[in-house]
C-alpha cells in the first residue's frame, strides 16, 4: 500500500511540474510559440514524461487552464460558504479574488487571454460542468441572503455582473500595470461599492 502511494505522490508531483512549467512557457513566449522542448527544461522532465502525462501541447494547454479554473473556483467556494452574514460574504469574495489575481498573475492571465482558445472547444462539456456546479454553489449562498432580505431581488446576470464586474475590471488593470491603488486599498473600495450597491435598501 505504501509504495502505490508514494507512487502516486510522485506522478502527481511531476504532474504540477508540467503544468507549472507549461504555464510559465505559455505566458512568456505563448502557446503556439512554445516547443515542447522547452517545457521539458523547464520541468526537468524527459519528452516521455510530458506525453505519458498529456498526449499534445493543446492537450497540456487546455489542462494549465482546467487547473487554474479549477483552483480558483474552489477557493472561492470555500471562502464564500464560510461565511454566514451577506456582507461578510461580499467582503471576503472580493478579497479573495483579487489577491488570487496577485498570487497567481500568470495563471491570470493566461486565464484572461486563452479564454477563447479553439483548444478548449473540445473540452466545452468539462467547462460547462466545472462552471454549472460553481455558479449553482455560488448562487444558493446568495439566494439564501435574498430570500431573507439582505439583498436585493435582481435578475441573476445583473446581480453578477455588480458582484464580479468591478472585480475583473481592476484585475485585467492590475496584470498590465495600469493601476495606482494597492490591493488592501482596493478590496476595501471596491467591496463598499459592492456592497452598497447590492444591498436590500431599508
Amino acid at each position: 500500500m505504501k509504495r502505490i502511494n508514494s507512487t502516486h505522490a510522485k506522478t502527481h508531483e511531476k504532474r504540477k511540474q508540467i503544468i507549472t512549467a507549461a504555464l510559465n512557457c505559455f505566458t512568456e513566449i505563448g502557446v503556439a510559440d512554445t516547443r515542447m522542448s522547452a517545457i521539458c527544461r523547464r520541468s526537468n522532465a524527459s519528452i516521455g514524461s510530458i506525453y505519458h502525462h498529456f498526449k499534445s501541447k493543446e492537450q497540456l494547454a487546455t489542462a494549465v487552464y482546467l487547473d487554474g479554473i479549477k483552483d480558483y473556483q474552489n477557493g472561492y467556494i470555500d471562502v464564500l460558504e464560510k461565511q454566514t452574514h451577506a456582507e461578510d460574504g461580499i467582503f471576503k469574495v472580493v478579497e479573495y479574488h483579487l489577491n488570487w489575481v496577485v498570487d497567481h498573475p500568470d495563471w491570470a492571465r493566461y486565464l484572461f487571454k486563452e479564454r477563447h482558445a479553439t483548444f478548449l472547444g473540445e473540452n466545452k462539456q468539462i467547462f460547462d460542468q466545472l462552471n454549472k456546479a460553481f455558479f449553482k454553489r455560488a448562487a444558493d449562498w446568495f439566494k439564501t441572503h435574498i430570500r431573507s432580505g439582505m439583498f436585493k431581488k435582481l435578475p441573476s446576470d445583473i446581480f453578477m455582473s455588480i458582484l464580479m464586474g468591478p472585480c475583473q475590471a481592476f484585475s485585467s488593470q492590475y496584470l498590465f500595470d495600469q493601476t495606482c491603488s494597492d490591493i488592501n486599498r482596493a478590496c476595501q473600495d471596491i467591496s463598499d461599492a459592492v456592497w452598497n450597491a447590492l444591498k436590500q435598501d431599508k
